[in-house]
């Protein structure tokens, strides 16, 4: 069986290559939406005495000072240990291929099932974040599994393609675990059914898990190949002494600061600022899906970029800059807007300030998902990218990226634990902060050598239907 799955691969290589391509797609899908659940079921845990509804409460947690400290601090682990796993998914795929190190991520999100069912205790809790950090590791690696299979079944056309359409798949899962909470006019009827929602989503990854044991094959090892041991740590230290690297961490890790608080902090930093106490959160709700959906259009605007014959690094910098400017305006327009129209008569102005404030959160996501397919990309455009190569860099550039976010995370969530500083002043550190760790992608991307030195700064009009050839 499996020498016919490999015929039939070989024969019709970009179909196979796009259903392993979907498939893990879907599942990293289906975690990031696992995931981004764990805000909208947490709940309120015990309070005076009062159980809430949501998973805080089924542990017992009281949710107080002392736990926020300890729910930090566990928030940074698993984000790390997020990191780790990104890295290490390099050592995964040079010593068992990439068919068994993608059947061994999707068995480790599959630790979301059991997670659900643990005692409801303190200590059941921890075994409970353990088992969510078993999948959160599992899962954050589907994305990088996705590039070698881009780097060896698509010619130059597909890889620009689903490179463009590779984007979607984040905001889609975050939208669907904020959806609930912003349709829902009681959010407490979605928390009593944590369990059920979170083992669902788990359970799902089930079905790319068969697909891969049944027709998944060792692609990226050839059968013409000498068979040498390879050392993975001493590829690993090469890749770390490049400065190209670093480059590209910097790049990712600051993209990754406007693309996730974006719609993590977003609800606290505009309530903090304006002083609105949650009585707008639908409408931050509401500029949260834009920017999200705004990945639909993304791909057929500014993704077009990495198709075109014409220099990378400016453009990629002036979609991040244009991002970081329409995050500030969309501040601004919440703040001296939305909030403060919404608390007088002047319906007229509120109306408008909220549509402007909508309009601005998905020009925003344009910016920052429409760029995203351009900067994943860019990686195969060089000369050396093979599907080895690709693996080990992305395995560096979101693991190291998310060491970065890290480190950026425990700052930013930091601020809030310090004692004496007011809502207004941690939330305009907290946004300082956010803008400034994203100009930081700048230098990253300055760092870099373009793939096509040769190519103008615009395309030309002869290219304005022309795929760009990348090899």
């Amino acid at each position: 069986m499996n020498n016919k799955i490999q015929q039939w691969s070989q024969k019709n290589k970009v179909l196979y290559g796009f259903i392993l391509w979907s498939f893990i797609s879907f599942a990293y899908m289906l975690f990031i939406a696992n995931w981004g659940f764990s805000v909208t079921l947490a709940g309120s845990g015990v309070s005076n005495g009062t159980v809430h509804p949501g998973f805080l409460g089924y542990f017992g947690i009281e949710n107080n000072r002392s736990f926020q400290v300890l729910n930090q601090i566990s928030n940074w682990s698993i984000t790390l240990g997020r990191a780790i796993g990104s890295v290490l998914i390099a050592l995964l795929l040079a010593k068992f291929a990439h068919k068994y190190t993608t059947i061994i991520a999707l068995g480790m999100t599959l630790a979301g099932i059991p997670a659900a069912f643990m005692p409801a205790t303190r200590s059941g809790y921890a075994l409970f974040l353990i088992l969510r950090t078993i999948m959160a590791i599992g899962g954050t690696t589907l994305v990088i599994l996705t590039q070698p299979v881009v780097a060896n079944f698509f010619g130059a056309k597909q890889k620009s393609i689903v490179s463009q359409f590779g984007i979607w798949f984040y905001p889609l899962g975050t939208i669907v675990s904020i959806l609930p909470a912003f349709l829902v006019s009681m959010p407490d009827s979605v928390r009593n059914q944590w369990q059920l929602i979170i083992t669902l989503l788990a359970a799902l990854n089930i079905i790319p898990l068969i697909l891969f044991i049944l027709i998944g094959t060792k692609f990226d090892i050839k059968k013409d190949e000498p068979k040498v041991k390879v050392n993975g740590w001493k590829i690993l230290g090469s890749y770390i002494k490049k400065k190209q690297t670093y480059a590209w961490v910097l790049l990712y890790g600051g993209w990754l600061c406007i693309a996730v608080f974006l719609t993590s902090l977003t609800i606290p930093i505009f309530n903090g600022l304006s002083g609105a106490s949650g009585s707008f959160n639908k409408f931050i709700q509401g500029w949260q899906i834009a920017f999200l959906a705004a990945v639909f259009v993304g791909p057929i605007s500014l993704g077009l970029w990495s198709r075109k014959q014409a220099k990378r690094r400016w453009f990629i910098a002036c979609a991040i800059t244009m991002g970081i400017v329409l995050f500030v305006l969309s501040t601004l327009t919440f703040v001296f807007g939305v909030a403060k129209y919404g608390k007088s008569q002047n319906n007229s102005m509120f109306v408008f300030s909220a549509i402007m404030f909508i309009i601005l959160g998905f020009l925003t996501g344009l910016c920052v998902w429409g760029i995203q397919g351009v900067m994943l990309n860019m990686p195969h455009e060089y000369k050396e990218a093979d599907p080895k190569t690709i693996g080990w860099m992305f395995s560096l550039i979101w693991g190291l990226g998310y060491m970065f976010f890290t480190v950026v995370l425990i700052i930013i969530s930091g601020v809030t634990l310090l004692q004496g500083l007011d809502k207004v002043l941690v939330s305009s550190i907290q946004l300082v902060i956010i803008i400034v760790a994203t100009l930081i992608s700048l230098i990253g991307i300055s760092m870099l050598k373009e793939p096509h030195p040769e190519y103008p700064m615009f395309p030309t009009k002869k290219d304005s239907t022309k795929n760009v050839s990348i090899k």
